[in-house]
């Protein structure tokens, strides 16, 4: 595994959410979901690079749980599947359909 990718993925993962915190704070929703998505979605592979030693590249937050066989992950997310519904919704939104809210 490679200390410095897993400690950068880390840095974005951190820095997405700050992103996403600051998007809720100027009112844009769509964007500040997508960003939290992208957080989440690094992490995850952040995760799996460190347990491991390395992460698929896909983007979908309940395979790349699937793939943690971390049961706490995996009984957080069939618990809070609409989360992981939405902020998957939010990712495929902001990357292919451009929604105006006016």
């Amino acid at each position: 595994m490679s200390i410095r990718l897993y400690e950068e993925m880390v840095a974005r993962a951190k820095h997405f959410l700050n992103v996403s915190e600051y998007d809720v704070s100027a009112g844009r929703y769509d964007i500040a979901l997508f960003h939290l998505e992208q957080s989440v979605q690094l992490a995850l592979k952040a995760y799996l690079l460190k347990v491991f030693g390395d992460f698929p590249k896909i983007h979908s937050l309940k395979d790349l749980i699937d793939l943690s066989e971390n049961n706490c992950l995996k009984k957080l997310a069939e618990d809070l599947w609409y989360i992981i519904d939405i902020l998957e919704d939010a990712y495929i939104g902001a990357r292919y359909l451009i929604r105006r809210l006016w």
